[in-house]
């Protein structure tokens, strides 16, 4: 549910700084948010739910939090982060049974794949 780059950035981050995690992405062209909820049979916008689309990723960890801007750590400013947060409000919504299916086969295969017996 993260725009691509975002997400890309973020594992990079993590490689370099020594964590390499076995994760693949896996892109489900035209799935929506809620993709695997039966209530949400008819796919629609919901502009008043907050969405962080358009801001750097929050890093949490034993320290402040930071956000991954540029592929470094930088102070969490809350300001610069609201504004990014009212940039872009709302995502859309919606269940998708085959997207559902397939993303279930997809972790399934991944877990067998990455998980030790």
């Amino acid at each position: 549910n993260l725009p691509v780059a975002k997400f890309e950035n973020y594992l990079a981050y993590g490689r370099a700084a020594g964590n390499p995690a076995p994760i693949e992405t896996v892109i489900y062209p035209g799935a929506y948010h809620a993709w695997t909820v039966p209530d949400q049979p008819t796919a629609r916008f919901y502009p008043e739910f907050v969405s962080t689309k358009k801001c750097p990723l929050i890093l949490l960890g034993p320290k402040q939090p930071a956000l991954l801007i540029d592929g470094e750590a930088k102070p969490f400013d809350p300001a610069a982060f609201g504004a990014c947060v009212a940039a872009a409000p709302g995502y859309w919504m919606g269940f998708d049974a085959a997207v559902r299916a397939q993303s279930i086969t997809d972790a399934v295969r991944f877990l067998q794949r990455n998980l030790q017996p």
